[in-house]
């Protein structure tokens, strides 16, 4: 999310959170990169919360034929 245009409300900060989270998803398995896994973020920010983000693939690619040059033409 770029800062310099930062979302007036909840609502519309949650919509750019979940653009952004989307595009992060698609653009990394365009370069192959393992998108479906379990991370633990730490915040340096002691009032602020730690995470754990889990991504999950609904179908599994085993039998796929998939070409990640598709998705960057």
């Amino acid at each position: 999310m770029d800062s310099d245009n930062l979302p007036e409300t909840r609502a519309e900060a949650t919509e750019a959170f979940e653009h952004d989270l989307e595009t992060l998803i698609i653009d990394a398995f365009a370069c192959g990169a393992t998108v479906a896994d379990t991370w633990e973020i730490m915040t340096p920010v002691s009032d602020a919360p730690n995470w754990t983000v889990t991504i999950e693939a609904k179908r599994s690619n085993d039998d796929s034929t998939f070409d990640p040059t598709i998705l960057e033409e």
